[in-house]
Protein backbone atom coordinates (compact mmCIF):
# COMPACT_ATOMS: atom_id res chain seq x y z
CA UNK A 1 0.00 0.00 0.00
CA UNK A 2 1.41 3.40 -1.00
CA UNK A 3 1.82 6.04 1.67
CA UNK A 4 -0.44 9.07 1.74
CA UNK A 5 1.53 12.29 1.39
CA UNK A 6 0.27 14.86 3.88
CA UNK A 7 0.90 18.58 4.20
CA UNK A 8 -0.12 19.50 7.75
CA UNK A 9 -1.05 23.03 8.85
CA UNK A 10 -1.49 23.82 12.56
CA UNK A 11 -0.22 25.97 15.40
CA UNK A 12 -1.34 25.36 19.05
CA UNK A 13 -1.38 22.28 21.28
CA UNK A 14 -4.48 20.77 19.71
CA UNK A 15 -2.68 20.86 16.36
CA UNK A 16 0.44 19.38 17.93
CA UNK A 17 -1.58 16.42 19.22
CA UNK A 18 -2.97 15.77 15.73
CA UNK A 19 0.51 15.99 14.21
CA UNK A 20 1.91 13.52 16.76
CA UNK A 21 -0.78 11.04 15.76
CA UNK A 22 0.00 11.51 12.05
CA UNK A 23 3.69 10.78 12.63
CA UNK A 24 2.81 7.47 14.29
CA UNK A 25 0.30 6.29 11.69
CA UNK A 26 1.45 3.61 9.24
CA UNK A 27 1.37 4.45 5.54
CA UNK A 28 1.38 8.20 6.23
CA UNK A 29 4.17 10.49 5.05
CA UNK A 30 4.02 14.01 6.51
CA UNK A 31 6.02 15.69 3.76
CA UNK A 32 5.63 19.25 5.11
CA UNK A 33 4.48 21.06 8.24
CA UNK A 34 3.25 24.65 8.01
CA UNK A 35 2.79 26.70 11.18
CA UNK A 36 2.67 30.31 12.31
CA UNK A 37 5.93 32.27 12.66
CA UNK A 38 7.78 32.30 15.99
CA UNK A 39 6.74 35.24 18.16
CA UNK A 40 7.84 37.16 21.24
CA UNK A 41 5.94 36.06 24.36
CA UNK A 42 5.64 37.56 27.84
CA UNK A 43 7.11 40.64 29.41
CA UNK A 44 10.64 39.60 28.49
CA UNK A 45 9.60 39.09 24.85
CA UNK A 46 11.16 35.65 24.62
CA UNK A 47 11.00 34.30 21.06
CA UNK A 48 8.82 31.20 21.27
CA UNK A 49 8.08 28.51 18.70
CA UNK A 50 4.64 27.02 18.23
CA UNK A 51 3.74 23.63 19.75
CA UNK A 52 3.29 22.25 16.21
CA UNK A 53 6.80 23.34 15.23
CA UNK A 54 8.25 21.66 18.32
CA UNK A 55 6.59 18.33 17.38
CA UNK A 56 7.76 18.70 13.77
CA UNK A 57 11.38 19.28 14.77
CA UNK A 58 11.27 16.37 17.23
CA UNK A 59 10.24 14.13 14.33
CA UNK A 60 12.70 15.60 11.80
CA UNK A 61 9.92 16.97 9.60
CA UNK A 62 10.31 19.83 7.15
CA UNK A 63 8.79 23.01 8.63
CA UNK A 64 7.99 26.37 7.06
CA UNK A 65 6.50 29.43 8.79
CA UNK A 66 5.25 31.87 6.15
CA UNK A 67 3.66 35.17 7.10
CA UNK A 68 1.16 34.39 4.33
CA UNK A 69 0.75 30.80 3.20
CA UNK A 70 -0.21 31.92 -0.30
CA UNK A 71 3.43 32.80 -0.98
CA UNK A 72 4.32 29.11 -0.75
CA UNK A 73 1.98 27.97 -3.55
CA UNK A 74 4.66 26.66 -5.92
CA UNK A 75 6.60 24.92 -3.15
CA UNK A 76 3.50 23.09 -1.87
CA UNK A 77 2.34 22.25 -5.40
CA UNK A 78 5.68 20.66 -6.25
CA UNK A 79 5.30 18.29 -3.29
CA UNK A 80 2.24 16.79 -5.03
CA UNK A 81 0.46 15.92 -1.73
CA UNK A 82 -2.57 13.67 -1.42
CA UNK A 83 -4.04 15.74 1.42
CA UNK A 84 -3.70 19.06 3.13
CA UNK A 85 -4.79 18.52 6.74
CA UNK A 86 -5.35 21.52 8.99
CA UNK A 87 -6.19 21.97 12.66
CA UNK A 88 -6.19 25.43 14.28
CA UNK A 89 -3.66 26.83 11.82
CA UNK A 90 -4.70 30.45 12.30
CA UNK A 91 -4.36 31.76 8.76
CA UNK A 92 -6.70 32.11 5.81
CA UNK A 93 -5.73 29.54 3.18
CA UNK A 94 -6.37 30.67 -0.42
CA UNK A 95 -8.44 28.51 -2.76
CA UNK A 96 -5.48 27.93 -5.07
CA UNK A 97 -3.70 26.10 -2.25
CA UNK A 98 -6.78 24.17 -1.13
CA UNK A 99 -7.06 22.84 -4.70
CA UNK A 100 -3.50 21.44 -4.78
CA UNK A 101 -4.01 18.00 -3.15
CA UNK A 102 -4.82 15.00 -5.32
CA UNK A 103 -7.55 13.85 -2.90
CA UNK A 104 -8.74 16.69 -0.66
CA UNK A 105 -7.99 19.49 1.79
CA UNK A 106 -9.61 18.72 5.14
CA UNK A 107 -9.91 20.50 8.47
CA UNK A 108 -10.53 19.24 12.01
CA UNK A 109 -12.90 21.80 13.51
CA UNK A 110 -13.73 21.91 17.22
CA UNK A 111 -17.50 21.98 17.01
CA UNK A 112 -20.48 20.05 15.73
CA UNK A 113 -20.94 22.01 12.51
CA UNK A 114 -22.85 23.97 11.38
CA UNK A 115 -22.79 25.24 14.96
CA UNK A 116 -19.95 27.60 15.89
CA UNK A 117 -18.08 28.28 12.69
CA UNK A 118 -15.08 30.48 13.46
CA UNK A 119 -12.10 30.79 15.73
CA UNK A 120 -13.51 30.20 19.23
CA UNK A 121 -15.97 27.28 19.06
CA UNK A 122 -14.90 25.69 22.35
CA UNK A 123 -15.20 28.92 24.31
CA UNK A 124 -18.65 29.64 22.89
CA UNK A 125 -19.95 26.14 23.58
CA UNK A 126 -18.98 26.41 27.25
CA UNK A 127 -20.10 30.02 27.65
CA UNK A 128 -23.52 29.17 26.21
CA UNK A 129 -23.96 26.23 28.59
CA UNK A 130 -24.03 23.56 25.87
CA UNK A 131 -24.24 19.97 27.05
CA UNK A 132 -21.85 18.73 24.38
CA UNK A 133 -19.36 19.70 21.71
CA UNK A 134 -17.22 17.68 19.32
CA UNK A 135 -15.02 17.41 16.25
CA UNK A 136 -16.08 17.75 12.63
CA UNK A 137 -13.74 16.54 9.88
CA UNK A 138 -14.73 18.73 6.97
CA UNK A 139 -13.81 19.64 3.43
CA UNK A 140 -12.09 23.02 3.21
CA UNK A 141 -13.63 25.69 1.00
CA UNK A 142 -13.03 29.41 0.57
CA UNK A 143 -15.82 30.39 2.98
CA UNK A 144 -14.80 29.93 6.63
CA UNK A 145 -15.77 26.52 8.02
CA UNK A 146 -18.56 26.19 5.45
CA UNK A 147 -17.46 22.97 3.76
CA UNK A 148 -19.33 19.68 3.80
CA UNK A 149 -18.28 17.39 6.65
CA UNK A 150 -17.23 13.76 6.35
CA UNK A 151 -17.83 12.74 9.96
CA UNK A 152 -18.60 14.16 13.41
CA UNK A 153 -18.27 12.84 16.95
CA UNK A 154 -19.51 14.43 20.16
CA UNK A 155 -18.25 14.55 23.74
CA UNK A 156 -20.10 15.83 26.83
CA UNK A 157 -19.23 19.12 28.53
CA UNK A 158 -19.34 18.51 32.27
CA UNK A 159 -19.53 21.09 35.06
CA UNK A 160 -15.90 20.27 35.87
CA UNK A 161 -14.70 21.19 32.37
CA UNK A 162 -13.19 24.44 31.20
CA UNK A 163 -11.81 25.48 27.81
CA UNK A 164 -8.45 23.88 28.61
CA UNK A 165 -9.84 20.45 29.48
CA UNK A 166 -12.14 20.46 26.44
CA UNK A 167 -9.20 21.38 24.18
CA UNK A 168 -7.33 18.33 25.47
CA UNK A 169 -10.33 16.02 25.04
CA UNK A 170 -11.00 17.27 21.52
CA UNK A 171 -7.35 16.90 20.58
CA UNK A 172 -7.42 13.24 21.56
CA UNK A 173 -10.78 12.75 19.86
CA UNK A 174 -9.63 14.43 16.66
CA UNK A 175 -6.43 12.38 16.53
CA UNK A 176 -8.40 9.15 16.85
CA UNK A 177 -10.99 10.23 14.30
CA UNK A 178 -8.31 11.16 11.77
CA UNK A 179 -6.55 7.82 12.22
CA UNK A 180 -9.82 5.92 11.75
CA UNK A 181 -11.10 7.90 8.78
CA UNK A 182 -8.35 9.34 6.61
CA UNK A 183 -8.06 6.19 4.51
CA UNK A 184 -11.84 5.99 4.27
CA UNK A 185 -11.79 9.52 2.84
CA UNK A 186 -8.95 8.60 0.51
CA UNK A 187 -10.87 5.56 -0.75
CA UNK A 188 -14.11 7.56 -1.19
CA UNK A 189 -15.88 5.45 1.43
CA UNK A 190 -17.30 8.50 3.24
CA UNK A 191 -19.81 10.77 1.52
CA UNK A 192 -19.52 14.45 2.54
CA UNK A 193 -22.65 15.82 4.24
CA UNK A 194 -23.70 19.41 3.45
CA UNK A 195 -24.18 21.75 6.40
CA UNK A 196 -27.72 22.94 7.03
CA UNK A 197 -27.59 26.70 6.34
CA UNK A 198 -30.56 27.29 8.67
CA UNK A 199 -28.56 25.99 11.65
CA UNK A 200 -25.34 27.98 11.10
CA UNK A 201 -23.99 29.94 14.07
CA UNK A 202 -20.64 31.68 14.49
CA UNK A 203 -17.95 31.91 17.17
CA UNK A 204 -15.91 35.02 16.51
CA UNK A 205 -12.57 35.45 18.27
CA UNK A 206 -12.91 36.44 21.92
CA UNK A 207 -12.83 40.21 22.46
CA UNK A 208 -11.50 42.09 25.49
CA UNK A 209 -15.10 43.02 26.37
CA UNK A 210 -16.03 39.34 26.55
CA UNK A 211 -13.18 38.80 29.02
CA UNK A 212 -14.84 41.16 31.53
CA UNK A 213 -17.22 39.35 33.88
CA UNK A 214 -20.85 40.39 33.58
CA UNK A 215 -22.21 39.98 37.11
CA UNK A 216 -25.73 40.95 35.97
CA UNK A 217 -26.18 37.52 34.41
CA UNK A 218 -27.37 34.47 36.34
CA UNK A 219 -24.87 32.56 38.47
CA UNK A 220 -24.86 29.72 35.91
CA UNK A 221 -24.15 32.12 33.06
CA UNK A 222 -21.31 33.81 34.98
CA UNK A 223 -19.94 30.38 35.93
CA UNK A 224 -19.93 29.38 32.26
CA UNK A 225 -18.34 32.65 31.17
CA UNK A 226 -15.50 32.23 33.65
CA UNK A 227 -14.68 28.61 32.81
CA UNK A 228 -14.94 29.29 29.07
CA UNK A 229 -11.91 31.60 29.47
CA UNK A 230 -9.76 29.20 31.51
CA UNK A 231 -6.83 28.70 31.41
CA UNK A 232 -6.50 31.60 28.95
CA UNK A 233 -7.07 34.53 28.68
CA UNK A 234 -8.62 34.37 32.21
CA UNK A 235 -11.63 36.64 32.85
CA UNK A 236 -11.37 39.79 34.94
CA UNK A 237 -13.44 42.16 37.04
CA UNK A 238 -12.84 45.46 38.84
CA UNK A 239 -12.99 46.43 42.50
CA UNK A 240 -12.10 49.97 43.59
CA UNK A 241 -10.43 50.52 40.19
CA UNK A 242 -8.25 47.47 40.82
CA UNK A 243 -8.36 44.78 38.15
CA UNK A 244 -8.74 41.26 39.51
CA UNK A 245 -8.50 38.06 37.50
CA UNK A 246 -10.85 35.27 38.51
CA UNK A 247 -9.73 31.64 38.34
CA UNK A 248 -11.80 28.68 39.45
CA UNK A 249 -15.31 29.23 40.71
CA UNK A 250 -18.33 27.18 41.80
CA UNK A 251 -22.11 27.32 41.93
CA UNK A 252 -22.43 24.22 44.10
CA UNK A 253 -21.91 23.82 47.86
CA UNK A 254 -22.96 27.41 48.49
CA UNK A 255 -23.74 27.65 52.20
CA UNK A 256 -25.35 30.95 53.15
CA UNK A 257 -26.61 31.82 56.63
CA UNK A 258 -30.39 32.25 56.77
CA UNK A 259 -30.12 35.95 57.60
CA UNK A 260 -28.16 36.53 54.39
CA UNK A 261 -30.68 34.67 52.24
CA UNK A 262 -33.37 37.17 53.20
CA UNK A 263 -31.30 40.29 52.50
CA UNK A 264 -31.14 42.25 49.27
CA UNK A 265 -27.73 42.80 47.68
CA UNK A 266 -26.32 44.75 44.78
CA UNK A 267 -25.22 42.85 41.69
CA UNK A 268 -21.53 41.97 42.08
CA UNK A 269 -21.55 42.54 45.85
CA UNK A 270 -19.45 40.35 48.15
CA UNK A 271 -21.96 38.89 50.59
CA UNK A 272 -20.08 36.23 52.52
CA UNK A 273 -16.73 34.48 53.00
CA UNK A 274 -16.10 30.86 53.86
CA UNK A 275 -12.92 28.80 54.05
CA UNK A 276 -13.10 28.02 50.34
CA UNK A 277 -13.67 31.46 48.91
CA UNK A 278 -15.73 34.56 48.27
CA UNK A 279 -19.49 34.43 47.63
CA UNK A 280 -20.77 37.09 45.22
CA UNK A 281 -24.31 38.14 44.26
CA UNK A 282 -25.10 37.75 40.57
CA UNK A 283 -28.14 38.82 38.58
CA UNK A 284 -29.79 35.60 39.68
CA UNK A 285 -28.34 33.61 42.57
CA UNK A 286 -24.82 33.50 43.99
CA UNK A 287 -21.39 32.37 42.79
CA UNK A 288 -18.37 31.33 44.83
CA UNK A 289 -14.94 32.54 43.69
CA UNK A 290 -12.33 29.88 44.51
CA UNK A 291 -9.25 31.55 42.97
CA UNK A 292 -8.38 35.21 42.53
CA UNK A 293 -5.39 37.21 41.27
CA UNK A 294 -4.34 40.81 41.82
CA UNK A 295 -2.19 42.64 39.21
CA UNK A 296 1.43 41.54 39.40
CA UNK A 297 0.62 38.79 41.89
CA UNK A 298 0.12 35.03 41.47
CA UNK A 299 -3.28 33.38 41.45
CA UNK A 300 -4.16 32.31 45.00
CA UNK A 301 -6.98 30.53 46.81
CA UNK A 302 -9.77 33.00 47.35
CA UNK A 303 -10.22 31.71 50.90
CA UNK A 304 -6.74 33.01 51.70
CA UNK A 305 -7.40 36.29 49.93
CA UNK A 306 -10.46 36.86 52.06
CA UNK A 307 -8.42 36.44 55.24
CA UNK A 308 -6.81 39.85 55.05
CA UNK A 309 -4.32 39.45 52.21
CA UNK A 310 -6.29 41.82 49.95
CA UNK A 311 -7.67 44.75 51.99
CA UNK A 312 -10.21 45.66 49.30
CA UNK A 313 -11.96 42.32 49.65
CA UNK A 314 -14.55 43.06 52.31
CA UNK A 315 -18.19 42.10 52.76
CA UNK A 316 -20.20 44.81 51.04
CA UNK A 317 -17.53 45.61 48.44
CA UNK A 318 -18.84 45.34 44.88
CA UNK A 319 -17.19 43.94 41.79
CA UNK A 320 -17.89 45.93 38.63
Amino acid sequence: MDKLKIVFCGTPEIGATILKKLTKMPNINVCLVITQPDKAVGRKKIITTTPVKKVALENNLKVIQPLKIGTEFEFIKNLNPDFIVTCAYGQFIPSKILEIPKIDSINLHGSLLPKYRGGAPIQYAIANGDAQTGISIMKMVKEMDAGDYYIQEAIPITLEDNAGTIFLKLADLGARMLEENIWKIANRELIPIPQNPKEVTFSKNITSEQEKIDWSKSNFQVFNQIRSLQPWPIPHTFLENERYKIGKCSITNLFLPEKIKTQKFKIGEIVFFDKEGIIVKTGEGYLKILEIQRPGKPMIDAGLAANGQFKDLQIGATFK
